[in-house]
């Protein structure tokens, strides 16, 4: 028999509640888990399941006094931490639990440099000098692969990009060289070449550290490719618990079947995603019985009354469901993955509703008292594209290529510097304010994040009614304004009687549906889209894209999807377009560049994605970042990262030329277009 270690980590029932105006919020309710010295345990989950209030008790940093514990141990090692007293609560943290939270920028101090906070916390936790605490630093900022470490320390967190804030995250945990690390949704929004960076020194560093991992997320392509043990959360407590590899192979709870469903995928392309009807309950009102059942497909009667126990599927593989029980009926399809989808017609290809021709922006770099210009930003650096009425094209690429300053330039949001942007034959780039303001309603935006970009002071009928106003859209009275709000609102999913709450009411998804009420409102024939989803759990994602495509089809719209997540784009896009330092590199139909990428730059973007079904496909790390677009290399701008460059890319920029059926790709490995 083989014997396994002690768990360096054991929850054994642990129960975390919050005290607010609705009442006692069982955030954790009875969750038990044991993790293993060197294993990485991931805990997945929607949004409000309890992952992240799991790992804050974890590390006893609940707030109070409305947070706190209720019922419960937790074992590290043989340490029983929760009647631990604070002073020694705080030995445990960081000298052997330490924890990466989701947003970095949120948790470093941006009032003191890199290195005051990590010589701070290594100094807390250890009898070394200041000097010595210093060299620690600039070793572990070196391991966590930031380049010049000495410099790096020196610099306060706004001057690191996203990927290096991360980064010092991770070296910052690890200063104490833990026994287990807690990873909160440690690439939440980070670019997947950055993501793959991450994961990997994670891995690396483990490795090296012989750490546990808990890993906190809801990426499942992210747990498929990092995780020993996966646990997943449903409202406040672990549903199913198993290995990595049998969870993927056979999932068996209906809910993490239809987490798995939901997402979008290349195989997926023309069908309608599986979304799961409904949302998480709340804390605060957890039914009886079991708490999926509501939003299970599967449901029994015994369900709603009774809290199912907890059956071994197999060896190893446990399942909190009544339709695992002795005595149950199980469906035929209940571990198959069996999505109802639907086809989607595909149209003919429409003539171009958006021409864009040598399209650049650039933003002044001014000094001195006058403020004399030295230089430029080349955000934007001559773009051209067109996108088609019915369509959707995809811009993708890390953060910093210019997607959204293009979106904006497109819309003149953003004053291009040249170039045009014909909008239905008119040329906007030339339009005076009044001319602009008259075309407005054609073309809208929904951006990145809803909760910033709805007025938290005004209810969903004036925020949808605001555009309607201004562009003298949608009914000249109230009564056909009030009309318009309802049909559009019932058009995205919502309730019209939602009209008269405000955006703190509503779910993430909720509040993108009014985001993209509000710009249908106006009947627009384009819109940008930026980033519309990468904030959004899988269930609600699937939910907007499914919707997004049911606008498209319905009323012939346009739109430039904007996006990181190569997953959505597989899914949704019709065109690919892949940018990098403000220049488009390759450009195409999304089937050929997608199986078929010419550009380094491309592949590697592609490689880099997470995939749940563990495709095999060659890893190509990209190391470094984003170079600045104020001063980027010569000749080719992707050749100082590119493992195909040889001599000669950085002479001269390569100009876009034919490849394949309809693709063009920027790059010297392609001298001469292919035999007609």
């Amino acid at each position: 028999m083989v014997e396994h270690p002690a768990p360096i980590l054991s929850v054994q029932n642990l129960q975390t509640y919050f005290r607010t105006p609705q009442g006692i919020a069982r955030a954790v309710d009875g969750v038990s888990f044991d993790v293993s010295p060197g294993e990485t345990f991931a805990l997945v989950g929607e949004s409000g399941c309890g992952k992240s209030v799991t790992a804050l008790s974890v590390m006893q940093l609940v707030a109070q006094p409305a947070g706190y514990h209720a019922g419960g141990e937790i074992w590290v090692g043989d340490t029983e931490v929760t009647s631990l007293p604070e002073n020694l609560k705080r030995d445990v943290r960081g000298a052997r639990v330490s924890m990466i939270f989701q947003d970095p920028r949120t948790s470093l101090n941006p009032t003191f440099t890199v290195g005051f906070q990590l010589v701070e916390a290594i100094r807390r936790h250890s009898a070394a000098t200041k000097a010595a605490a210093r060299a620690e630093a600039v070793e572990l900022i070196r391991r966590v692969r930031i380049p010049d470490p000495e410099q790096r320390l020196d610099e306060y967190p706004h001057q690191l990009s996203g990927g290096m804030k991360q980064r010092v995250m991770i070296a910052m945990a690890l200063s104490c060289r833990p026994e287990i690390l807690i990873a909160d949704e440690p690439t939440t929004a980070l670019d997947v070449t950055v993501q793959a960076q991450i994961l990997d020194l994670i891995a690396e560093l483990q490795a090296e550290l012989g750490m546990a991992v808990v890993l906190i997320t809801h990426d499942l392509g992210v747990v498929r490719g990092q995780a020993d043990t996966v646990a997943v959360m449903y409202a406040g407590r672990i549903v199913e618990r198993a290995s990595a590899e049998a969870l993927f192979a056979q999932p068996s709870h209906p809910y993490t079947q239809a987490l798995l469903r939901s997402l979008p995928s290349r195989g997926k392309r023309g069908t309608t995603l599986a979304a799961i009807e409904g949302r998480v309950p709340s804390a605060t009102e957890y039914p009886d019985g079991c708490r999926f059942a509501d939003r299970c497909p599967h449901v029994l009667d015994v369900c709603r009354d009774q809290y199912p126990d907890a059956h071994e599927f197999a060896p190893a593989h446990t399942v909190d469901c009544h339709l695992y029980a002795a005595d149950a009926t199980r469906p035929d399809d209940l571990t198959t993955d069996a999505a109802t989808m639907s086809e989607h017609a595909t149209a003919e290809p429409a003539d171009a509703i958006v021409r864009v021709r040598d399209l650049r922006v650039h933003f002044p770099i001014r000094k001195g008292v006058l403020r004399r210009i030295v230089g430029h930003v080349r955000a934007v650096d001559g773009v051209s594209l067109d996108v088609h009425a019915g369509e959707t094209l995809a811009v993708v690429g890390e953060s910093g290529c210019g997607k959204t300053t293009l979106g904006k330039g497109m819309l003149r949001l953003i004053p291009p510097t040249e170039g045009n942007v014909e909008m239905a034959g008119v040329d906007i780039a030339s339009l005076n304010a009044r001319e602009l303001n008259r075309t407005r309603g054609d073309m809208q935006m929904v951006f990145q994040d809803p909760y910033s970009s709805l007025d938290p002071r005004m209810m969903v009928r004036e925020i949808v009614e605001e555009g309607m106003l201004a562009q003298g859209r949608g009914g000249a009275t109230r009564p056909e304004r009030t009309q318009r709000i309802r049909a559009v609102l019932e058009q995205v999913g919502l309730d019209p009687d939602m009209m008269e709450r405000y955006p703190h009411e509503f779910s993430g998804g909720q509040r993108q549906r009014i985001a993209i009420a509000r710009a249908l409102a106006v009947e627009p024939r384009f819109i940008v889209f930026d980033e519309p989803t990468s904030a959004l759990d899988v269930s609600v994602q699937a939910a907007i894209l499914n919707l997004l495509g049911e606008l498209r089809r319905e009323l012939g719209l346009a739109y430039l999807f904007i996006t990181h997540d190569l997953s959505v784009v597989e899914y949704i896009a019709d065109d690919v377009a892949v940018m990098y330092l403000g220049r488009i590199v390759e450009h195409g139909p999304a089937a050929e560049v997608l199986e078929d990428p010419r550009h380094p730059y491309t592949r590697a973007l592609l490689s880099a994605v997470p995939k749940v079904d563990d495709s095999g496909i060659a890893k190509i790390r990209l190391e470094g970042d984003v170079p600045s677009p104020v001063n980027p290399p010569p000749g080719c701008h992707f050749h100082p990262r590119c493992p195909d460059a040889f001599e000669g890319c950085a002479d001269a920029y390569p100009d876009g030329r034919p490849v394949g059926d309809g693709v063009k790709c920027a790059c010297f490995l392609y001298p001469d277009p292919p035999a007609a």
